[in-house]
């Protein structure tokens, strides 16, 4: 976890409203991330919950558009809820083929993500001059990379590999709350 100025935590003094917005948005990458990996579920085994996993997911980039909306205004946090729902759209896409053995599909979807979370970066570090492109770029990979891993792992039955490294998706997640909010924290003087 990252203090207010972007540095490990050090267990200096928080305010309120650093405290509400740190919790705030621990708990959309969290959500982000545990919904995610219930959507992978249940789509490699057929769940009759599919149909209200994704919905529920898909709720997600809104959850994180009202709270940008707040610091940023309706039409920068109406992008990042589009750009964050294509994420998801083309990660179902990844699912969905690497599923029926696709390797060529997977791949073009891949390069699709990694392209979307090039945009997802520069879009963040735009809106924000205390978030790095470098940084969230960085953060997205490792997210991207985690989220194949832990779907290779699950497609080939490795479910321990694949806990381990939901364990590792988790706290990855919470890094990028902290530096969300670290940077939100200072552009806003809260």
């Amino acid at each position: 976890m990252y203090d207010v100025t972007g540095n490990k935590w050090k267990y200096n003094a928080i305010n309120y409203g650093q405290l509400n917005l740190m919790n705030e948005l621990r708990k959309l990458w969290e959500q982000h991330v545990v919904w995610t990996r219930l959507f992978l579920i249940s789509s490699l085994e057929e769940l009759t919950d599919l149909e209200a996993t994704t919905s529920r997911l898909l709720r997600n980039p809104l959850d994180f558009a009202k709270v940008l909306e707040i610091f940023y205004g309706k039409q920068k946090a109406e992008t990042f809820r589009s750009l964050l729902e294509e994420h998801l759209t083309i990660a179902a896409s990844i699912v969905s083929n690497a599923k029926q053995g696709n390797t060529k599909a997977v791949e073009q979807y891949s390069k699709l993500w990694y392209r979307n979370a090039d945009q997802i970066a520069a879009f963040l570090a735009g809106i924000n001059p205390r978030w790095a492109e470098d940084e969230w770029r960085n953060l997205m990979y490792d997210h991207l990379r985690m989220l194949t891993d832990a779907l290779m792992a699950r497609l080939s039955g490795e479910y321990t590999k694949d806990v381990i490294l939901f364990d590792m998706i988790e706290e990855q997640a919470l890094a990028m709350a902290d530096v969300m909010a670290a940077g939100m924290i200072k552009q806003f003087d809260i």
